[in-house]
């Protein structure tokens, strides 16, 4: 009898070890998430990541950049990407499409400028456009929207039209920034709304008499009555990843911020990171073209204000750009500790 319970208890003994060894083991497994920015500016926005953390929080990181709005959209769609920037109108789409996303926060504000052979910055006013062709990128988006929202709100009209329209603006619109840029070069274009980086290549291969003669971020503010620009991308996480490491997700959203101060100070370490990673940055994109990019990430109460600020303008416009309707309130993460983070991160840069 003694044998028997001596066995027993051996046995016991040992099976316990082996479930404490695979729990020791199972706490020590590093879990893994990939985080997805489309290709071009909005890359900018993880650079500081992608450069320093390769580990978060115990929890691997693979950064992947996509090829622009579709390819995120599909990094999203299909749950490849667990953290993303995106266009935050389109964030809005996915999400009234039942897809599980939220949206963490506000990343960038606008690239936006309009680029003139014609005039210079202090001759500029949106009247200087009458009778002009307006040659821009973007048909469907963000471009075509900020443009049309300006004029309207300075009671300018506009025509999509190839040639000049007297009285009126005419919108011509390129399917490729390259071809603006030659048109500027050639003279055939005298004004011109593109983005950066497109914006620093323009300057760089036209040189002379081009100038930047008006700032669309700036124009949106007064013609949509807001102290923000619109929040042209935003971050944001499955709202699974959310629930099960929300420690995680506010950890990365506070890099963020991080990130976009980095890149005030010096930003040539992450342009040159991007560059090795097969991003297309062109070389004539600089520290002051990144400035222009305006990648200040903002959350909580006032992330939800502008979004919602840019969503009722687009609505408007025209509601499928935003899924039909304004995403429920349950669309936005807010944490008060991202919030106070930014915060204090902002106030003590100045």
């Amino acid at each position: 009898m003694k044998k028997i319970l001596t066995l027993v208890l051996v046995l016991t003994l040992a099976v316990l070890s082996v479930f404490s060894f695979t729990a020791c083991k199972d706490k020590t497994t590093t879990k893994s998430i990939t985080v997805a920015v489309p290709d071009g500016g909005p890359a900018l926005g993880m650079a500081y990541l992608m450069k320093n953390y390769s580990e978060i929080n115990g929890t691997k990181v693979t950064y992947k950049i996509v090829d622009g709005s579709a390819g995120i959209k599909s990094a999203v769609m299909s749950g490849e990407a667990d953290v993303a920037i995106m266009p935050t109108n389109m964030a809005s789409i996915l999400f009234n499409s039942d897809i599980d996303i939220k949206l963490v926060g506000t990343n960038s504000y606008g690239l936006l400028y309009m680029l003139s052979t014609a005039v210079s910055a202090d001759e500029f006013s949106l009247d200087s456009l009458k009778g002009e062709v307006l040659n821009l990128v973007g048909q469907g988006g963000t471009p075509e929207i900020v443009v049309k929202k300006i004029l309207e709100s300075a009671e300018i009209e506009y025509v999509e039209s190839d040639v000049a329209v007297e009285g009126k603006v005419a919108l011509k619109f390129h399917s490729e920034g390259s071809t603006v840029i030659g048109g500027l070069k050639q003279n055939s274009i005298r004004f011109a709304v593109l983005g950066e980086p497109a914006v620093s290549t323009a300057l760089q291969k036209v040189g002379g008499n081009l100038a930047i003669v008006a700032d669309l971020q700036e124009c949106w503010k007064t013609a949509a009555g807001t102290s923000a620009s619109y929040p042209q991308t935003a971050l944001v996480a499955k709202g699974s990843l959310i629930e099960s490491d929300r420690d995680l997700v506010i950890k990365i959203a506070k890099l963020t911020v991080d990130g976009a101060l980095e890149l005030k100070k010096d930003a040539k370490p992450y342009i040159d990171l991007l560059k090795d990673l097969g991003a297309t940055v062109p070389d004539t994109f600089g520290s002051e073209g990144v400035l222009r990019t305006n990648i200040e990430p903002s959350f909580g109460s006032e992330a939800k204000a502008d979004v919602e600020a840019y969503f009722e303008i687009l609505k408007t416009f025209k509601a499928p750009l935003i899924g039909g309707k304004l995403p429920a309130d349950d669309f936005y993460f807010d944490s008060s500790e991202v919030t106070a983070y930014a915060s204090t991160a902002r106030n003590v840069a100045k």
